[in-house]
């Protein structure tokens, strides 16, 4: 997989910025509480939006501050010329009643029972923004304390925690750095698809199986140059671990390296190319993988709310492991087995792809996704091949409501074990009432069902929860 082709559409800085000009910084959306809502509204959701009141950016040659449409092979960046500085402080918590209907943990031999259990979810974190006149530092910090009333083995408390810092080093390069780092339990709700939306992170768990605890964490580097106004070259490099806390479900190790080239033909339309190159190792099973992928990208903007972003290239997957074959009837008569574990060295070819295509709207933000790619899998399932597409609008009616849909469906085929194909549809919808100040009604509803090759390993689950949420406070913003 392309860990840096499949980036979050996001702006960052682009080669086509003009260099003669330097763009006027706009106050980050995040914080802001123009549009009625504060900072609980934008960390409470499945997608962290951008902020409904911000409007939509011109794609006009004549525009200094617009940063070219997004491209998918590089990650968030520094806003080129920002100026200025900003100090900015949130704090949020929530309490909910909740009911999870099929609540699952791993077990041997294939005897999983589903559990339904009400219960209580504690929600708190915060979103802190330092911002100076060449860089960035900003952290991000969920956690959820859940406690059910008939299964307690799933109690526990899940955390999510990114930290990213831009800086200008130079004025045409730019150093970018994250660390994402969680821990979690369910795989239905809010909190277990936050990940989602982050899809330059192989490392973060996704289509898990089971609700069984998994640590998780990633680090990622990366350096932009922009050689001219129009042409930039990116560096850079990840580094991963999952571990699941059940002996039936694989662990990953794993690291990237990248580099991309990007050109602006217009304002509106950007090209780009990549190579990546990535390893990842499974602990609690024997198999190791090696990808290399390269790709071209188009970006464009379609119209001054409108953004589209495609890639298209094809990976090579070098993958090792175990698999197992059917024995001889000759054999098999003398020992009993039908069936042997044996060691494979494969090696295929296998395209990837991904488009992407985002309306931002003064009310609201409206996102279309779909691709094709290798991922590690979700610890039953390992190397294999990923095909998903999701759906994620937000709107905001009036200063006092917003609600937010989503819906996805993800296919796994594993390229060498012997497993059926995977497939997960999932979606949820949330509605947020602001009751007075900072005090918000949330009530969210979550579905999600999968199924395996497997008739005994598959999943129908809801999650119902309802309750009230308090913003504890954001400082005033200042500027130096």
């Amino acid at each position: 997989m392309l860990a840096a082709g499949f980036a979050p559409a996001q702006d960052q800085p682009d080669p086509g910025a003009l260099e003669q000009q330097e763009p006027t910084y706009e106050e980050p959306g995040v914080l802001s509480r123009a549009g009625g809502f504060g900072l609980y509204v934008r960390d409470a959701g499945l997608y962290d939006f951008a902020a409904a009141s911000i409007p939509p950016t011109s794609p006009d040659a004549e525009d200094s501050s617009y940063e070219g449409p997004s491209i998918l092979s590089r990650a968030t960046g520094l806003p080129s010329g920002a100026k200025g500085a900003i100090n900015a402080f949130g704090l949020y918590a929530q309490i909910l009643g909740v009911y999870d209907s099929g609540l699952v943990a791993p077990a041997a031999q294939g005897k999983t029972v589903a559990a339904g259990s009400y219960g209580t979810e504690t929600s708190f974190g915060g979103n802190a923004v330092h911002r100076w006149k060449r860089g960035e530092l900003s952290m991000v910090y969920r956690g959820a304390w859940l406690r059910y009333a008939n299964a307690p083995e799933f109690n526990g408390l899940d955390q999510y925690l990114q930290l990213m810092l831009d800086q200008a080093l130079l004025r045409h390069l730019t150093l970018s750095a994250q660390v994402t780092a969680g821990t979690t339990t369910i795989a239905n709700g809010a909190f277990s698809f936050f990940p989602l939306g982050s899809l330059d992170r192989i490392g973060l768990p996704a289509d898990e199986l089971f609700d069984s605890r998994t640590n998780y964490m990633q680090s990622r580097v990366d350096l932009t140059w922009r050689r001219t106004a129009r042409l930039s070259f990116d560096f850079g490099g990840d580094g991963f671990l999952v571990r699941r806390e059940s002996p039936l479900l694989a662990g990953l190790n794993g690291f990237s390296a990248r580099a991309g080239v990007a050109y602006r033909l217009t304002a509106r339309q950007t090209i780009s190319a990549s190579y990546d190159q990535l390893e990842f190792d499974f602990q609690n099973a024997f198999g190791h993988s090696t990808l290399e992928t390269g790709a071209l990208g188009y970006s464009v903007a379609l119209a001054r709310e409108w953004d589209l972003a495609t890639l298209a290239g094809a990976a090579r997957v070098n993958t090792s492991g175990l698999t197992e074959v059917a024995v001889d009837p000759a054999i098999a008569a003398l020992t009993g087995e039908n069936y042997a574990v044996i060691t494979f060295a494969s090696l295929h070819y296998f395209p990837v792809a991904e488009i992407r295509l985002m309306r931002r709207l003064k009310e609201g933000t409206l996102t279309l996704d779909s691709a094709s790619n290798i991922t590690p899998g979700n610890g039953f399932y390992l190397t294999s091949r990923q095909t998903f597409g999701g759906l994620a609008y937000s709107y905001l009616f009036s200063r006092a409501l917003e609600a937010r849909w989503n819906a996805g469906f993800s296919r796994l085929a594993p390229i060498e074990q012997s497993l059926g194909k995977y497939s997960n549809l999932q979606g949820g919808i949330q509605a947020l009432y602001r009751l007075t100040g900072d005090t918000y009604l949330d009530v969210r509803y979550d579905y999600r069902h999968y199924t395996t090759g497997d008739a005994w390993l598959k999943k129908d689950s809801s999650r119902v929860s309802l309750g009230v949420a308090f913003g504890l406070g954001e400082t005033s913003e200042m500027r130096w």
